[in-house]
């Protein structure tokens, strides 16, 4: 699954953070890897501390790093960093 914030992102409106914490609920076994791109200092901070909780692999990138998020999320296997 991939998700993108971009730089105008600067805050979650309670019921956009309810919305996605309901999709992620309904759907916890089928992300199997979640691509995370991102400027945000406090979005990458989020995604570290909460990461170990997901099934799924989840790993961040910069904006600018869109092929390699790209070659990353649709590698079989579990493997890569």
């Amino acid at each position: 699954m991939p998700y993108v914030a971009g730089p105008d992102l600067t805050g979650y409106e309670l019921e956009a953070l309810w919305d996605d914490a309901a999709f992620g609920f309904k759907h916890w076994h089928q992300c199997k890897r979640i691509r995370v791109m991102t400027e945000s200092a406090w979005l990458r901070a989020a995604t570290i501390m909460f990461g170990p909780f997901f099934p799924g692999q989840i790993q961040l990138f910069k904006l600018a790093e869109l092929d390699p998020a790209k070659t990353w999320i649709t590698r079989k296997g579990r493997g890569g960093s």
